[in-house]
Formats: C-alpha cells, structure tokens, sequence
C-alpha cells in the first residue's frame, strides 16, 4: 500500500497531551504543532531528540488546531520506523484480504465494514468486518494496531483499552453463538518476532483475550514491511498468550 501523503523529517521535543506532539522541522528549523493519532503511552518511541517524520495537515481543515500529523517515529535506539497511524492497519488488513494473503479467511467472499454490532449486555459497537462464505458463514474480525516492541516481543494494548476489551468479549459472545470470529494484530514495524498481550498494562484486557482465545476465538499477529512511501504486511508471529507479559 503506498500512502498518498509525503512527510517531513523532524525532532520530536513534547507531547503537551495524547493527540498533540511539538517537533522542529529539520529543513526549515520552525516548530510545529501535531497531530498525534495514537493514544497510547509511547514512552519508548516518544523521547525528546527522537526523529520523527510529520505531513502538513490538508488546506481548509474543520475545526483542526494542528498544522501537521504525525506518520512515523524512528526507534530512539536502533532508528526502526515505526508507523503511528492506530487506523491503518484497518485498510492494510483489507487490502491483505484482497490479496489473499491470510489463507485461513479465503473461503470468505463477501466482506463488510465496521459492522454495528448487538452485544450480550445490550450494547452496540462497531466490529471492524464481517466476513460470510458462500454458504452465509460469518467470521467476525477484529483489528488492533500495534507499535510497541520490547524484546523482539510486540505488545498490545500500550495503554489501558476498555473498549479493545469490550470488542474481544463480544467476539467470544458470537463465538458462543456458533459463529466464528478471529483477533489480527497489525505490527506496524518487521522486527517483531512474536506477540503477546502487555498485562502489566492491562490485565483485564489480557484476561479477556486470553477467555476468548479458550473459546474458540483466533488470534493471530502480523509484521510490516514499512517505509515512509509505503506498507505492506509482512510475515505472521507466534502469539503468546501466557507467561511473561501474559500474567
């Protein structure tokens, strides 16, 4: 997938609040104000000095009071680009589907998005596709972004998700009801050699997760190959949903 932006290399200072980061151009020297779409902590990518790269937000935006996004961060210790954007992985997954690169969802022909979704307590919520066979089989799935590496292990969630947590336990609920549904992990970053939920984070989604997984709920975890010009998925890890950052 090749993005339709271009950046601009910078030197992250600040993070004021979650969505706002103040970095200096590297080209003009000027300091900007942007945009920051990943909530999470980022402790380890989001240090001062760090380089990261940034695109001018579009003329005319409504209601915007940054002047750039934030795209990528380069690892403060090894200089890996890391991707930032929590809703890319949504359309690197589908274009993964198009291109047949998960054969465990192949027999599934038709594809919909951000389906609105009934849960057990009554609640609705958006799960990021529903896919059905020829046969009118459906297979939930949802797809979760992930950024943080430590230890060639890529965690998730970085920060506390209480809606993550609700997305798993309705897919656990379809599950219950005979349908099948399945967890992605996008890493957004190749050097991840395996997955695990980060409990010291959030256990409770972990528990979740690991309820879900017993289930009958799939989990699966993949790499990116990523550039400032381009991504594309890369290879499936092992996920692991005991031990180390399990409990």
């Amino acid at each position: 997938m090749h993005f339709t932006f271009s950046t601009l290399a910078a030197t992250f200072l600040e993070r004021p609040n979650r969505y706002v980061i103040h970095a200096r151009l590297h080209e003009s020297g000027k300091v900007v104000r942007a945009h920051c779409p990943d909530p999470g902590r980022l402790q380890e990518l989001l240090i001062p000095g760090a380089v990261v790269h940034v695109d001018l937000a579009a003329p005319g935006a409504v209601e915007r009071r940054t002047t750039h996004t934030l795209r990528f961060v380069e690892h403060p210790e090894n200089g890996q680009l890391v991707s930032l954007n929590t809703q890319l992985p949504n359309a690197v997954f589908a274009e993964g589907l198009a291109h047949g690169f998960f054969p465990q969802f192949t027999r599934y022909t038709k594809r919909e998005k951000e389906v609105t979704l009934l849960g057990e307590d009554g609640t609705r919520s958006r799960i990021d596709f529903r896919l059905r066979d020829d046969e009118d089989n459906v297979c939930w799935v949802e797809v979760k972004s992930a950024s943080l590496v430590i230890d060639g292990t890529a965690l998730f969630p970085d920060a506390p998700t209480v809606r993550g947590r609700r997305h798993v336990d309705e897919l656990a609920h379809r599950v219950g009801l005979g349908e099948a549904a399945a967890v992605v992990f996008v890493v957004q970053r190749p050097d991840a050699h395996g997955f695990a939920p980060y409990a010291e984070r959030d256990p409770a989604f972990a528990a979740s997760l690991r309820g879900a997984a017993d289930q009958g709920v799939a989990v699966y975890a993949y790499t990116c190959l990523l550039s400032t010009h381009a991504i594309q998925l890369d290879r499936s890890i092992p996920v692991q949903l005991e031990g180390k950052h399990g409990d």
